[in-house]
C-alpha cells in the first residue's frame, strides 16, 4: 500500500502546493523523495520517485522541457517545481507536455522551506512502509491461523478493515529462475505495477510475497471492479512485455477477515495449475476436479494415488528407457483420439493403438472403461498440484 501523489498532495495544503498538469498520473505511487537540480542525475532514478526542484542549469525553455522528458522517460512519480527564485514561472511547453503525458507537475512558492517538505513526505514515506508490512503480516496470521486470531482481527481494525470485508484473492506467479537477481528485479516490478493498477480503482489493498508468487487481495470489490483490475493488470504486464512469463490464479469472493484460508488456498492451487497448463489466468471456479482435490487435507492420500497407479509404468520407463508416461499424458491431452496423438508424435495410429495396449498391460488396467478412464484423470491431475 505505497502512497500515491495524490496521497501526498492532499496533506501539503500548508506548503501552498498548487496542481500544473498532468491530474490522470495522481495515482502514481511513490516510494521516496529526490532534490534533483541537473539533467544529468536524473539516470540515477530508480522510477517512483517524486522528484523536487528549484533550478536546473541553465534554467532555460529548452533544459527544463528535456528535464522534465527524462523524468518521465525515468518512470518518477511527479515533480515538484520551487518558483520564485531560479525559476520564475512554468514555461507553456513543459505544462503541455505534463497534460498529455499524464505526468503530474505541482509548482510550490520559494518561501517554502524544502527541508520541511522532503522530511514529511519522507517520514510518511517510512511510516506507510512499515504499516504496509504490519498489515501483511497480520492478514498472513490470519491466513496460516498463527496467534491470537480475535487480536489480530482487531489490529485490521485498526488498519481500517473491517472483520466483515470480503476479499479476492489472486495469486500471480513470474516463469523466471527463483533467487536471481534477474528475478529479485522482475518480482519488485510485478508488485509495483499489480499495486498502482490497484490505487486507480480503490485505496484499501493487501499484498505479500508467499513461496516466491506475489499475492495481491482486493478488497470489497465489486465483480466489475475485480474484472476491470484483472484486466488493467493484463495490458500493464503486455505493455511490460511480462505477459508471456506471468501466470495468475483467481479465487472467489469470501466474506470475513477470519475466514480465508481455503480461499488462498484456492487461488494459490489455480496459479499452480495455470503455470502447468501455460494458461496465463485459471479461476477456481474453472477448475472442475482439481476444486475437489486441492481440498483434500490429507495430501499424503493424493500421493498414495498416483504412486499406486503410475509406479509400475514409471519403473518400467525408467529400465527400459521408454517414455510412456508422458505418452500417456498427451494420449489424455488429446481426449484418447489416437488420430491426434499421431499427429503430436509423427507415429501411425497402429502405433498409437499398440503403445495404448502396452500401456495397459504395465498397469494392469483397461483405459476404455469409465473407471479405468476417471482413474487415468484423476492422476494427471494429481500430478499437477505434486
Amino acid at each position: 500500500m505505497a502512497l500515491t501523489v495524490r496521497n501526498l498532495y492532499k496533506e501539503s495544503v500548508k506548503y501552498h502546493m498548487k496542481p500544473l498538469a498532468g491530474e490522470s498520473g495522481f495515482g502514481n505511487l511513490v516510494q521516496w523523495v529526490h532534490i534533483i537540480e541537473t539533467i544529468e542525475s536524473v539516470r540515477f532514478l530508480h522510477g517512483q520517485e517524486l522528484v523536487i526542484t528549484e533550478c536546473i542549469q541553465g534554467n532555460d525553455e529548452d533544459r527544463l522541457l528535456t528535464f522534465v522528458k527524462e523524468l518521465h522517460a525515468r518512470n518518477a512519480s511527479a515533480l515538484i517545481v520551487n518558483i520564485g527564485m531560479y525559476i520564475e514561472e512554468i514555461p507553456e511547453s513543459v505544462i503541455a507536455f505534463c497534460k498529455e503525458a499524464g505526468f503530474p507537475l505541482f509548482v510550490i512558492p520559494w518561501e517554502v522551506p524544502l527541508v520541511d517538505v522532503t522530511r514529511e513526505y519522507c517520514q510518511r514515506i517510512i511510516e506507510n512502509a512499515a504499516k504496509e508490512d504490519n498489515i501483511a503480516t497480520t492478514i498472513k496470521n490470519l491466513i496460516f491461523h498463527t496467534g491470537d486470531q480475535d487480536a489480530m482481527l482487531h489490529q485490521m481494525e485498526r488498519f481500517g478493515f473491517i472483520e466483515s470485508s470480503e476479499m479476492l484473492f489472486l495469486c500471480i506467479d513470474l516463469d523466471r529462475e527463483k533467487g536471481t537477481e534477474t528475478y529479485a528485479k522482475e518480482s519488485l516490478r510485478l508488485k509495483l505495477l499489480v499495486e498502482s493498477v490497484a490505487k486507480g480503482i480503490k485505496e484499501q489493498y493487501i499484498s505479500f510475497e508467499y513461496q516466491e508468487k506475489r499475492v495481491v487481495i482486493l478488497v470489497d470489490y465489486t465483480k466489475e471492479e475485480a474484472d476491470e483490475y484483472i484486466d488493467r493488470v493484463f495490458k500493464k504486464l503486455s505493455a511490460e512485455k511480462m505477459l508471456s512469463d506471468a501466470y495468475i490464479g483467481v479465487g472467489d469472493s469470501v466474506k470475513g477477515l477470519g475466514n480465508q484460508e481455503a480461499n488462498f488456498q484456492h487461488a494459490f492451487a489455480a496459479c499452480e495449475i495455470a503455470r502447468r497448463r501455460r494458461e496465463h489466468i485459471l479461476e477456481y471456479g474453472e477448475l472442475g476436479l482439481y476444486q475437489l482435490l486441492v481440498n483434500v487435507e490429507n495430501k499424503e492420500i493424493l500421493t498414495d494415488f498416483y504412486r499406486d497407479f503410475f509406479g509400475r509404468l514409471i519403473e518400467y520407463d525408467n529400465e527400459n528407457g521408454t517414455d510412456y508416461h508422458r505418452f500417456l499424458k498427451t494420449y489424455v491431452e488429446c481426449d484418447g483420439h489416437p488420430g491426434d496423438v499421431s499427429d503430436r508424435f509423427f507415429i501411425h495410429r497402429n502405433t498409437v493403438n499398440n503403445y495404448i495396449k502396452k500401456i495397459e498391460e504395465i498397469l494392469g488396467i483397461d483405459l476404455f472403461t469409465w473407471e479405468g478412464k476417471a482413474k487415468l484423470y484423476a492422476a494427471y491431475c494429481i500430478e499437477d498440484l505434486l
